[in-house]
């Protein structure tokens, strides 16, 4: 698991140079066969953190990656709750 810490990221090539490994942290939650909703929640967080600190500090280039991702998150998360009550 990755853990990002917003005090590590001072410059938008900080936020850059982590965004692979937050992308791999989505992928890893999106395909997850057990505890699928605490990894795609768990990864939420981390996404979210690091989209806030893009924001205040409007940095934009990154915006659209950290936006793709939140997006694929909350269409995974919608997918499990659809599977839940199709059982």
């Amino acid at each position: 698991m990755v853990v990002i810490f917003l005090d590590e990221l001072k410059t938008e090539q900080d936020v850059l140079d982590r965004l692979p490994e937050l992308e791999n942290l989505v992928i890893e939650a999106t395909c997850a066969q057990r505890g699928k909703r605490q990894k795609i929640a768990m990864a939420e967080v981390q996404v979210n953190m690091v989209q806030k600190k893009c924001a205040a500090n409007r940095w934009i280039k990154c915006q659209q990656e950290i936006d793709r991702m939140f997006n694929a998150l909350e269409m995974a998360r919608a997918e499990t709750s659809v599977n839940l009550w199709q059982l």
